[in-house]
């Protein structure tokens, strides 16, 4: 898998493809879908040629914009197109439109007007979406960004990890099965102290169910010494007909 450099308001991190998951209808590329897209404007250094795996190997750096989005979509209509793929970054270009805009409107959410869709077709193209943007404007098109998730157990561990992202460690754990709020992994106290004094707060990037009472989330957070860039399988439970988390369980060691 080739290495990428994440440039973040704390440091650099390494990222790669997104994993498949479920998602609605797939944007059709020959109507000139996706119009609009909504999501976290980053700045990304990829590696180019010669081999297109490890800038600090000798490949080329290829600087790009990539739009993080909340949840993953899928492409169809052209050559280069697979439905079956699921992803959550969106190689974006500049146009003369929005000239220097991209780069001032960084780590923000923002919403892009986009032409010239299309799938990855060279080594250069490092998401399986590239377009070109023709306008921006800061905050999102629609106020109903997760309605997938709404009747959806999904809806509880969006609001944990916004409560985390807040310091709110009452708030989060309240999300937890009642049983486990007194552990050290789930107590208020335990997650106030440490995710409200993280040097970068933690971030929901996205989620995805993976059967009926588990979903793969995906966040990034920064202490003072390390970047982490995370995921983690999360399980519910339903009780008296609410949603609760059951367990956390992380897949690579953040």
């Amino acid at each position: 898998m080739a290495r990428c450099v994440w440039i973040t308001p704390v440091a650099a991190v390494t990222c790669g493809l997104q994993t498949p998951a479920n998602a609605a209808a797939c944007f059709d590329l020959a109507k000139g879908e996706p119009k609009e897209l909504t999501g976290r404007l980053e700045y990304v250094i990829f590696p180019g040629p010669p081999n297109f795996e490890d800038v600090q190997k000798g490949d080329t750096p290829e600087p790009n914009f990539i739009l993080q989005l909340a949840r993953p979509i899928c492409i169809s209509g052209d050559d280069f197109a697979d439905p079956r793929t699921h992803f959550s970054a969106v190689q974006i270009v500049e146009t003369k439109a929005v000239a220097g805009l991209l780069r001032r409107l960084l780590h923000q959410t923002v919403t892009v007007s986009l032409t010239n869709q299309m799938g990855a077709e060279t080594g250069h193209h490092h998401e399986p979406l590239v377009a070109w943007v023709t306008a921006v404007r800061v905050g999102r098109a629609r106020p109903m960004e997760f309605v997938d998730e709404y009747g959806t157990a999904a809806t509880t561990i969006r609001t944990f990890y916004t409560a985390l992202g807040d310091g709110q460690g009452a708030d989060a754990s309240a999300m937890v099965v009642p049983e486990k709020r007194a552990t050290a992994a789930f107590s208020p106290s335990a997650l106030t102290r440490f995710y409200g004094s993280l040097a970068q707060r933690i971030r929901l990037i996205d989620i995805t169910q993976n059967n009926a009472n588990s979903y793969v989330v995906h966040y990034r957070y920064a202490t003072i010494s390390r970047i982490c860039d995370g995921r983690a399988i999360v399980t519910t439970a339903l009780r008296g007909g609410r949603n609760f988390i059951q367990g956390i369980r992380a897949l690579n060691g953040c």
